[in-house]
């Protein structure tokens, strides 16, 4: 296009001197009549007219007609470059669609020429001079001659088995990086068999070569397909090692790494195929038939290998999703990739082979089969592996604790921020080779005008863009340290009512790295909007004016928020507390802007907004005291129970599982009261919150096993019944009638 562009300016400059020229030579001249008739400067300008006909053209114009012409195109340079551009890009996407139209029903006619192939393939193995039948012994010495060369890579791996089988011995706790060195020897070792055959292969033939160059660019391109495919299948089984489970440097089973090489290795092989065919047969083609051929090879074996790819893809998802899956804990986005990852790689195929058919056919672009398939093994092969082995590498990379991680990969490394900067390094890097392989030079794109305000645009964009990806990066890195330091501290969240929850830091941190993030996105959107040249004056101002309505019209909400804020300042409560909040109580266990959640130890979730906390208590700050009663006999000696509640509480000290809960020994506080029946003496101890109630089961059953021991039992409670006997009725009657006087004696009227 810029060729085409460029031969237009000439043109049109070539014509402006023309026209200067020939009617500064005709000022003197007298005017005919055919003079006076207009002419159209598009007919001066016609590119298709020859130059004895534009000159005979230019001799009938007069000067007021060249300054008018002149004129007219100043005018059309200076209305409007929108309009011109908006016109060419009309213009130039007619044309391509044209040009695919019309090659698309040229291509249907030449794709019988696939057929005559093998005709072209015989005629050019025979040289002259030779008979027909010639062309079998072309093929038997190719034969041959690759014989020969399996058989010296056969005897080389023979005598040298003792490299691999050392390089195979893997040691105890081996980090990835150690186990991909040893595995990257083995690859080298490896590559030296494709080598040995190629070399083997070709002396042979020089051997017997007899000058015949079509049959010299057979065996050439024979090898290199060989050697091709064979160095990438041995890159393939680099990474998955399928018959080498110990230099394995991917998680998957046996199964699973045989599936993968094999299905990748087979497309691997048909391209290689294709490309190196494809070149052996533009070489040795007739001129006439060379360019339809070779047109109808790539264009069907190209939609060919792309089909089968596709196929490929969805037979190895399964063995691709846990690749995917496996290392660091893998988030919802990777999650959403590992189930969709054939779904995106259809559509990838299926664009790339689109791309690959307008490029070819409407912008006759050269070498488009070999950019596809480049492409491919960028994007489908090369890409995977740097990505997924450029994380354990540099994880693991000189740590100590190498074996450590590889046995917890779900475990967050200090190292994730510069893993992610990597990546997205070797994606931009990524971009450029493929800039290359479709022949887009990005460097002199931002050389025009438009390129350089582009370019400038992006470059801002993608510095952006990385800056905010490094501080979310190092925002996440930041609070997961945080909560990994305060894990020894929730390990006793969930217990009894009243434990020790989080501390302050870890209760706040959701709500600050949520904060952070957003303030990050936030910034780096308007940065974004403001380099693609958006003003975002109105934007902050809509921003500003939205905050005060939802301020006026949701006071609540803001009551809220605020009440929220000083009540993580004064460290009222923490997540994991046991608290009472207006007769709610529970365990917090969640806390956002507005309100938070509180766990009943029955199971029922209160949400309490803040504002509507009056007065908070908090049971699990700092310590607890714990005092429980003990029933005794009056008949046991009350200092001899103090004295064995005493040496219980110091029995319990020493034991290593509960006395590093205790703050204060248990002991005991003497009688406390009396009952009807028996002495109440009461026991305490201090302890740390959440743990009291444990403890106190464990004081329960060391005191009833002391008391056991010394013959000490606790007085139940006692209710005293009388049951009324004979003996007891007559005492009783007897004791009635003493108090009534005896009875009265005959005669007697008192009473």
């Amino acid at each position: 296009m810029k060729i085409i562009a460029s031969r237009k300016l000439a043109s049109l400059a070539t014509s402006l001197v023309l026209v200067f020229v020939f009617g500064s030579s005709i000022i003197a001249t007298p005017v005919s009549a055919q003079t006076n008739e207009t002419l159209n400067p598009s007919e001066v300008l016609d590119q298709n007219l020859s130059a004895s006909e534009r000159e005979a053209l230019l001799a009938r114009l007069s000067d007021e007609q060249v300054r008018n012409i002149v004129w007219d195109l100043l005018q059309t340079e200076a209305k409007g470059a929108s309009t011109t551009k908006s016109g060419s890009i009309l213009t130039e996407v007619d044309q391509i669609s044209t040009r695919l139209r019309n090659n698309l029903a040229k291509n249907r006619t030449i794709l019988p020429t696939v057929l005559q192939i093998p005709g072209v393939m015989g005629q050019a193995m025979i040289p002259p001079g030779r008979p027909p039948a010639f062309v079998f012994v072309v093929w038997l010495t190719l034969a041959g001659l690759l014989l020969v060369g399996w058989i010296g890579q056969k005897l080389f791996n023979h005598f040298s088995r003792q490299i691999p089988e050392s390089l195979q011995q893997a040691t105890d706790g081996e980090s990835f990086p150690a186990k991909l060195a040893r595995r990257f020897l083995l690859l080298l070792y490896d590559l030296v068999t494709p080598l040995i055959f190629v070399l083997i292969s070709y002396v042979g033939f020089l051997a017997v070569y007899q000058g015949y160059e079509p049959n010299r660019l057979l065996i050439v391109g024979v090898l290199g397909a060989i050697l091709t495919a064979w160095t990438v299948k041995k890159v393939i089984n680099f990474v998955f090692s399928p018959h080498r489970p110990e230099s394995r440097l991917t998680p998957l089973e046996d199964a699973d790494s045989r599936l993968l090489s094999s299905r990748l290795s087979l497309i691997v092989i048909l391209g290689s195929a294709l490309f190196f065919f494809s070149n052996y047969l533009q070489a040795i083609a007739p001129a006439g038939a060379l360019d339809p051929m070779v047109k109808a090879l790539n264009s069907l074996g190209g939609i060919t290998l792309m089909l089968l790819l596709i196929v490929v893809m969805w037979l190895i998802r399964i063995p691709v999703k846990a690749l995917i899956l496996s290392g660091q804990a893998a988030g919802i986005a990777r999650r959403m990739f590992a189930n969709l990852w054939p779904v995106f790689a259809t559509i990838f195929v299926v664009l790339l082979m689109a791309i690959g058919i307008v490029s070819a056919l409407a912008l006759q672009q050269e070498d488009v089969l070999a950019s596809v398939l480049k492409t491919i093994f960028l994007v489908m092969i090369a890409y995977p592996l740097l990505l997924g082995s450029v994380g354990p590498l540099i994880r693991e990379w000189g740590d100590s604790t190498s074996s450590e991680i590889a046995t917890q990969p779900n475990k967050p490394s200090g190292r994730d921020g510069i893993v992610q900067t990597v990546r997205i390094l070797i994606l931009l890097f990524g971009l450029v080779i493929l800039g290359k392989f479709w022949n887009l030079d990005l460097v002199a794109l931002t050389q025009s005008s438009l390129g350089e305000t582009v370019g400038a645009a992006a470059g801002q964009i993608l510095i952006t863009i990385l800056v905010a990806h490094v501080a979310m990066v190092f925002v996440s890195r930041w609070t997961s340290s945080q909560a990994g330091e305060t894990e020894e501290d929730s390990e006793g969240v969930g217990g009894d009512p009243g434990g020790q929850g989080l501390s302050r830091i870890a209760t706040i941190l959701p709500l600050l790295r949520g904060f952070l993030l957003v303030s990050i996105l936030t910034v780096s959107a308007m940065i974004i909007l403001a380099s693609l040249g958006v003003s975002i004056g109105p934007l902050i101002a809509a921003a500003s004016v939205l905050g005060l309505a939802i301020g006026f019209g949701a006071q609540s909400l803001v009551a809220d928020i605020i009440s929220g804020i000083f009540f993580l300042v004064d460290d009222a409560f923490r997540k994991g507390e046991y608290i009472d909040v207006g007769g709610n109580t529970g365990t917090v266990e969640q806390i956002s802007v507005r309100s938070m959640q509180l766990r009943h130890h029955n199971g029922p979730i209160h949400t309490i907004p803040y504002s509507q906390i009056n007065t908070l208590t908090n049971f699990s700050r700092d310590w607890v005291i714990m005092k429980f009663e003990l029933r005794i006999p009056f008949e046991e000696d009350v200092e001899k129970v103090r004295k064995l509640v005493k040496k219980v509480g110091q029995k319990l000290l020493e034991d290593p599982e509960h006395g590093p809960q205790f703050l204060e020994p248990l002991k005991s506080q003497g009688v406390n009261r009396m009952d009807d029946s028996a002495f109440v003496v009461r026991c305490k101890f201090s302890a740390k919150p959440g743990n009291q109630w444990a403890l106190r089961r464990v004081a329960y059953a060391e005191i009833q096993s002391a008391f056991a021991k010394a013959g000490i039992k606790f007085a139940p409670k006692r209710v005293v019944v009388e049951a009324v006997t004979p003996a007891l009725a007559a005492a009783g009657a007897a004791a009635q009638e003493a108090a009534a006087g005896g009875p009265s004696a005959p005669g007697d009227d008192r009473g």
